[in-house]
């Protein structure tokens, strides 16, 4: 297989998983109360193990990790968006206010991935190797 059919079938694995794991989540949320906490369980948790998952199978932990890292920096990232969104929004109005607030978390991304340990850069590309994972 070419590279090309390669990146095909990770894409095709990762995305039939994580709708596996869309509906496993999902039914566990339709037991949940209440149900506005419901959503939170179905998509980004769901979708962001089964790439892990299919990631682990494919090419290694040093991807594994360098997502997990790389997921790690956008959630801290995306709680700093909806903490500054809300005072934005109410002050420069819907455009500006949401516009500020991406630019909030691009500059929140960007610095989490200049102070992450080793750049994940490095940990994709194979510059860097991954801790020994020894018990």
């Amino acid at each position: 297989m070419g590279d090309g059919s390669d990146e095909i079938l990770e894409v095709a694995l990762k995305a039939l998983a994580g709708g596996l794991f869309v509906l496993a989540f999902a039914a566990l949320a339709e037991m949940l109360t209440p149900k506005r906490l419901a959503g939170v369980f179905c998509a980004a948790p769901s979708v962001a193990l089964a790439s892990l998952i299919v990631t682990a199978g494919l090419t290694g932990v040093g991807d594994v990790l360098a997502s997990a890292r790389g997921m790690q920096i956008g959630a801290a990232a995306f709680i700093l968006y909806c903490l500054i969104a809300v005072p934005l929004l109410r002050r420069w109005g819907t455009w500006w206010g949401a516009l500020a607030a991406l630019a909030v978390w691009g500059a929140a991304v960007a610095v989490g991935y200049a102070l992450a340990p080793q750049g994940l850069l490095a940990l994709r590309s194979g510059a860097a190797s991954p801790p020994a994972l020894v018990p």
